[in-house]
């Protein structure tokens, strides 16, 4: 099976389990954002909305491809504080056709779009977009560099990328950690994780000004520690259910990414950049 068609099984499979993760029907499928004023675990969720969103500094009238759009949730969101136009891609059938329902019920079909699509081989123009968000999305091409040249290809000149997402900490990884990263990214389908220097260097090789991390693992960290603990009761239950494998791994992935996270093998962060003609050099930096 490649790996795009274990990614839609994975989505297809668990779709019910990131249905629960939030308490409304357009479910967020990404950790949130706490702070001080934090109060519930879904205001998290729209408070990394709303902090990609001022990071990005949207404004009305942008055009922002949310690249791996999950069921929509953010898509909506920027849709509707922002007065922007979103299209929104996902190799999911499944997500795709959700996403579409949620934009028809919410009313903003007509300044949203989503499409059945590979972000890193689009069918888009170049120089098609204001912004390009990637919110927990790009861990799961295979070949980190793929992405960075497509959203380099398709953004206008001066136009903004965000990429918010888990990158390896850790230099070097020891049997035990080697054991829980695995664990973690291969009950969620993921293929690796970027190191941060590596994507960072990828961003300005291929022509990103103004490139910028944010580590934000802090403000994550209330989010992986629920997750944790929703994979802890999940797991005898559905041993006892006889779920999937891919279900199980799931489960065992909510486990292990609360445990890495805590021996510090990965961190969570947020890489920003511009489109920038005049930094483009003939090869990238994982070429």
């Amino acid at each position: 099976m490649s790996l795009a068609e274990r990614i839609k099984e994975y989505y297809r499979q668990t779709d019910s389990s990131y249905q629960h993760w939030g308490e409304e029907e357009v479910y967020s499928i990404h950790y949130g954002y706490w702070d001080d004023r934090t109060k519930s675990h879904v205001q998290s969720l729209k408070n990394m909305d709303r902090f990609l969103a001022e990071r990005l500094r949207i404004e009305p009238g942008d055009r922002i491809l949310d690249a791996g759009c999950g069921v929509g949730a953010s898509a909506l969101w920027l849709a509707g504080n922002y007065g922007v136009e979103v299209i929104g891609i996902t190799l999911s059938e499944v997500q795709c056709t959700k996403a579409n329902a949620f934009a028809e019920r919410e009313g903003l079909s007509d300044r949203i779009r989503f499409y059945v699509m590979d972000f890193t081989a689009t069918d888009f123009r170049e120089d098609s977009f204001d912004i390009i968000l990637g919110l927990e999305s790009v861990c799961y091409a295979e070949d980190k560099t793929s992405f960075i040249k497509e959203a380099y290809r398709i953004l206008r000149e001066g136009g903004r990328l965000a990429v918010a997402d888990g990158f390896l900490r850790k230099q070097s990884l020891n049997r035990v950690d080697r054991f829980c990263l695995n664990n973690w990214i291969e009950g969620w389908a993921v293929p690796n994780l970027a190191q941060v220097d590596m994507f960072h260097n990828g961003l300005k090789e291929m022509g990103f000004g103004n490139t910028e991390f944010t580590d934000i693992t802090e403000a994550i960290l209330p989010s992986s520690r629920e997750i944790f603990r929703r994979g802890v009761l999940g797991w005898p239950v559905y041993g006892l259910k006889r779920r999937s494998p891919v279900r199980m791994n799931h489960v065992k992935g909510c486990i292990f990414q609360y445990l890495a996270l805590k021996r510090g093998i990965w961190s969570y962060g947020v890489f920003y950049g511009e489109k920038q003609r005049n930094l483009r050099t003939n090869n990238t930096a994982w070429e």
